[in-house]
Order: structure tokens, then C-alpha cells, then sequence
């Protein structure tokens, strides 16, 4: 604990002198000074020798109180007034944000951009179904399947219900494990409500009712329309076997309905729907069409690896060349017949350049010029004299026409005079 004791000094001015107490050790300020504001009325105050009364002796060993001293305003009213004013400038410190306020925003920005960034990932990184290997069934997360996708979720499927050893795919167990699959709300909601019912139903309606779901109350006429519009050149590969294994899945989904295509049906739209440089190859091998379908098959599957290796890859080529010329002949079509830096001066050509005008110039403008005065009297309303004398004679012997120009060359040179006078 410090004390402040009150001495004089050899000029009787007090002076204050911390004393510490034996053990302790004076603590140091913690807080920074603040620069004091000093406003204009305020000024730097020297020290001011203060004035005992004359009653009260001076006595070292007295302890005078500091409130009981006189000081004398004149000397340090003269001593103020003549020092010059200094002002400080004000030093505001930033204004924090409060804890709730910086908390809250905080914590609402936070939760918008992991709301924001959770639903951009569930948007783009969540695909339509997804394989977890053999010994888990499959996850569909889309409530609306293309007829691809739902042959690839079946086909996984039936492995994993031969990996848990369920032969019977129609089972209790091989139903419940199916409907399970589908975990999008709406049919999680779907099949849930009506599991009981769906168990309770034969093979053929339970397919039905998980083919209505999951593509749509049309679903014939979906798949149907999908082996239609699909071709050779758009499976893997570009292979023959990829194709017809594509087909065959298809129309097996159509299986107990009436879109489901017989074996010379399905012949004919794989012929149908190969490309044009693969069936002319058949044709060139003596593969004909009215083979039966097994036949057909076969005999395309062995020629289409010779076809993918060898013939292919020059059709490729001889394709690329057309696309090119093609794309260079569109160009030059589309390209302006001033294209050169010749062409584009013949429109511009100097007047004094006539080394490509016909010789006979001189005579063009000369007719030109005779063509150009016939027009002009005829837009100012005087005909030609040629017109004047093929018009006939009237009983002076004057033409009508010749008759008229003088009538109207009168007038004109007396309004000209009159205007001429008034004018001076």
C-alpha cells in the first residue's frame, strides 16, 4: 500500500513524495494515459508559489492541511493570460459492435451460406441413384427414373438379392428390400401408405406398380418410344452387342404388356435403327435380312468387331474431310465477292482513271447532256422547240407551242423590268 506525504522544500513549496510500505513494491498503471482535451478557455498553469498567512509561522514538524491554503488568483490570472492556448485534437475510438448484434449476424450469415451451400451440393453433387456394391441395394434419390436408369437400378438389384441368397424375387422380403430402394419423399410417403396393399399383390401387378411410380402412369408408351429413338451410334462403343443388349433390356421391361416386342419385331427395329455404313457392310458380307432373328444376330455381332476395327476408322476420316470442306465452302459463300484489296477500289475509282470506260465516252456524254436539257425543259413547264414545230400551224403562221414560250418569255422580262424600277 502506498502513501503520499506532503514536504517543503527549501522554498516552503509543498511537494508530494510516495512512500511504500516495507514488502510491497509499487504497482505500475496499467491503463495508457488519455490525452486531456483542453478547451479554449483552458490553458497550461505554471507552478504558483503560494503565500502563508503571517499568523502561521512555517513549522516542518506541523502537517498542514492543503485545504486550509491561500493562493492568491492575481499572479495566476497574469500567468494564464499570457501563455499561449493549445488545443488537442479529439481522438474517438472506433465503436465496437455490440456482442448480440455481432453475434447474431454472425450467426444468420453463417447458417444463409451454409443453407445456401448445402442445397447448391444436394443440386449438383446428388445424382439419381446410386450403386453401393453387391451386398447393399441400391438408393434412388430422383422420384422420376429415365427407362435406362431404372434397367441399371434392377439389374443391381437382382445381384444384391442373389447376394443375400433370395431366389424368389417376388418375395416378402425381395418386395419389401424393392421398395426400400426408392428414398425420395414423395416415394418414401408412396410406399409407406400403401406397403401393406403392394405385398398383397401378384408379380405382374407389383411390377406394374413400381413401373407406374418411378416412370410414369405412361410408362409403355415411355419405353416404347425410347427403343425407337435409340441407335447404333449412341451406345458404348458404338458396338453391336452393347446395342442389342440395350434393346433386349428395354423390351423386357414391356414384358406382360402390349407394347412388348416379338423376336421378328425387335429383328426389324435393330435393323432399322443400325447405321447406314454398318448395314452396307452386312449387305457387302451377303448377310441378308430375311434371316431369322438368331441367325441375323449372330452373323452382325461377328462382322461388327471387323467393321469397328477396320472399316470404322476410315469412315471417321473420310467424315472429318467432308465436315471441313463443308465448313471452308460456308465460309467462302458467306464471305463478300470484295474480299481482295482490288475488288474493294473498284467502286472507288478516280475520275481521271478512264482506262476502264468504253472509247466511245466523249459521245455517251454528249447525249447524256442532250437527254438531261430535253428533261429539264420539260420539268420547268417550256416545252422544246422540236415539240413547238411538229404541234401545226394556227392563222398567223406561229406555232401554238412557239406562240405560248413568247407570251410567257414577255411576261417574265416585264415583271424582271417592274421589279428592276421599283427595286431603284
Amino acid at each position: 500500500m502506498s502513501l503520499v506525504s506532503l514536504n517543503r522544500d527549501q522554498r516552503g513549496r509543498f511537494t508530494r513524495t510516495p512512500s511504500v510500505e516495507a514488502g510491497q513494491e509499487p504497482v505500475p498503471s496499467v491503463i495508457p494515459p488519455v490525452p486531456s482535451v483542453l478547451s479554449p478557455a483552458s490553458s497550461i498553469v505554471p507552478p504558483v508559489p503560494l503565500q502563508r498567512s503571517p499568523t502561521t509561522p512555517p513549522n516542518p514538524s506541523t502537517v498542514v492541511d492543503p485545504c486550509s491554503i491561500e493562493i492568491d488568483p492575481q499572479p495566476v490570472a497574469a500567468a494564464t493570460a499570457s501563455l499561449p492556448v493549445v488545443i488537442a485534437p479529439v481522438v474517438v475510438p472506433p465503436r465496437s459492435p455490440s456482442p448480440s448484434s455481432s453475434v447474431s449476424s454472425s450467426t444468420s450469415s453463417s447458417s444463409s451460406d451454409d443453407f445456401a451451400l448445402s442445397r447448391t451440393i444436394m443440386s449438383s453433387t446428388v445424382p439419381n441413384w446410386v450403386n453401393l456394391g453387391v451386398n447393399k441395394p441400391p438408393v434412388v434419390n430422383a422420384r422420376i427414373l429415365k427407362p435406362h436408369e431404372y434397367v441399371h437400378v434392377r439389374a443391381c438389384l437382382n445381384r444384391h438379392l442373389n447376394y443375400k441368397d433370395i431366389t424368389d424375387p417376388y418375395s416378402q422380403k425381395a418386395r419389401n428390400l424393392t421398395m426400400t430402394c426408392f428414398q425420395s419423399e414423395g416415394s418414401m410417403n408412396f410406399f409407406d401408405t400403401n406397403s401393406e396393399k403392394f405385398l398383397k399383390l401378384d408379380s405382374t401387378a407389383f411390377d406394374d406398380v413400381i413401373k407406374s411410380h418411378i416412370l410414369g402412369s405412361d410408362w409403355v408408351e415411355i419405353v416404347t418410344d425410347t427403343m425407337d429413338s435409340t441407335r447404333l451410334d449412341e451406345v458404348d462403343e458404338r458396338s453391336f452387342e452393347n446395342y442389342l443388349n440395350t434393346i433386349s433390356s428395354l423390351n423386357r421391361l414391356l414384358k406382360n404388356s402390349p407394347g412388348y416386342r416379338t423376336e421378328d419385331s425387335l429383328k426389324v427395329l435393330l435393323q432399322q435403327n443400325i447405321s447406314d455404313d454398318f448395314a452396307l457392310f452386312l449387305h457387302e458380307k451377303k448377310v441378308l435380312k430375311s434371316l431369322s432373328f438368331s441367325d441375323w444376330v449372330d452373323k452382325a455381332t461377328s462382322l461388327d468387331a471387323d467393321f469397328r476395327r477396320f472399316e470404322r476408322p476410315k469412315l471417321d476420316r473420310i467424315a472429318l474431310l467432308e465436315s471441313k470442306l463443308v465448313e471452308a465452302s460456308k465460309r467462302s459463300g458467306a464471305s463478300s465477292h470484295y474480299d481482295n484489296g482490288q475488288a474493294r477500289q473498284r467502286p472507288f475509282t478516280p475520275i481521271e482513271n478512264t482506262s476502264s470506260r468504253p472509247p466511245s465516252s466523249s459521245s455517251y456524254r454528249s447525249s447524256n447532256n442532250t437527254t438531261r436539257s430535253s428533261q429539264n425543259n420539260g420539268a420547268f413547264g417550256v416545252p422544246s422547240m422540236a415539240k413547238g414545230r411538229s404541234a401545226g400551224n394556227v392563222g398567223t403562221g406561229w406555232p401554238v407551242t412557239s406562240r405560248q414560250n413568247a407570251m410567257v418569255i414577255s411576261r417574265f422580262s416585264l415583271s424582271l423590268t417592274v421589279h428592276s424600277r421599283l427595286t431603284i
